[in-house]
């Protein structure tokens, strides 16, 4: 429905590779494969974001070419943005009046023309049409319109598709050193891509236009708060500063995903095998009595009777 490949252009893979040959051109042959996976699965069971997805993937492992030699690709790289982007949107999100959402690309990757050399693909047996047509050829192939997950040049070509559409209505790429990240100056949005994955932070009533012109080139879907993103469960909260003063933050929870790696161990090590208590290689938030907080002091000491101390996150210090 997509459009991800073209029927219409069906012919015998030999025919396709002879006529390449004959004219010098370079082409691709690969197969499509339907894979089944569950998308979340270190959420525990009956989350709504848990669930069994199926696709249709194209194996890259085992493209070739006219001459039945391992096709060359262009070799592009992609670039999704970094986590540390990622981090200053949440900042953004964080500041008075504002805030930030989350939100995926449908099917983002067959949104984006497949450029490069020709590449014609085998569908599987039970995505080929019944017809006289096709079963009168030996090896049918059609070619591949979309870029499709698996083809080795899939992501950069996403990557450029979505910098040209958000380019579009407005969103400024900041620079080469921050990648897939964009400023909408007029709206004052700060925008991250990561891949697919859509997060979108500034005033809160500028939000939803944000999100009313990026659907104008891109198809995403609806729009959510700050919640499961790349496999962390994130969140604003507000809070009280010590002084008084009203703050908001966000907290970064993989509890589940750790919980379920240890439970994961047990099953494979064995019902005998017991776990030894380990401390945790975070400085504690209980910045007033924690030794690791005062690097040159060797007991544990209260706030009061250290010299110096950061007003925000306690962090201590004795000299």
């Amino acid at each position: 429905e997509q459009g991800v490949w073209d029927l219409e252009s069906v012919r015998e893979e030999s025919i396709v590779a002879s006529e390449a040959r004959q004219c010098g051109k370079n082409v691709q042959f690969g197969r499509l494969h339907g894979i089944c996976v569950e998308k979340n699965s270190e959420l525990e069971e009956g989350k709504p974001l848990r669930k069994f997805k199926g696709r249709v993937v194209f194996l890259g492992n085992q493209v070739l070419n006219q001459n039945h030699e391992a096709a060359i690709f262009q070799d592009q790289g992609s670039a999704p943005a970094s986590i540390e982007s990622a981090r200053v949107a949440d900042f953004v999100g964080c500041l008075p009046g504002h805030s930030v959402q989350i939100a995926d690309a449908v099917q983002a990757y067959v949104q984006a023309d497949l450029g490069g050399d020709d590449c014609w693909v085998h569908l599987p047996p039970d995505a080929r049409p019944q017809c006289a047509e096709w079963n009168a050829l030996r090896d049918p192939v059609v070619k591949l319109k979309k870029a499709l997950y698996g083809h080795p040049d899939s992501g950069t070509f996403w990557e450029k598709h979505c910098d040209k559409k958000v380019s579009e209505v407005g969103f400024e790429a900041v620079g080469p050193e921050w990648p897939s990240v964009y400023l909408h100056r007029p709206l004052g949005l700060f925008l991250v891509i990561y891949v697919d994955d859509f997060k979108l932070a500034g005033p809160e009533g500028n939000l939803a236009k944000g999100w009313e012109l990026l659907r104008t080139k891109i198809g995403i879907d609806a729009e959510t708060q700050l919640g499961h993103y790349l496999g962390c469960n994130q969140s604003i909260e507000s809070f009280t500063l010590d002084d008084g003063t009203p703050a908001r933050r966000v907290t970064y929870d993989m509890s589940q995903f750790f919980e379920q790696c240890v439970l994961k161990y047990l099953a494979l090590a064995g019902k005998d095998v017991k776990l030894q208590k380990a401390m945790t290689p975070f400085l504690s938030d209980e910045g007033d009595r924690d030794s690791a907080r005062m690097p040159l002091g060797g007991n544990m000491r209260r706030i009061e009777d250290v010299e110096i101390c950061c007003p925000a996150c306690k962090f201590a210090f004795q000299y």
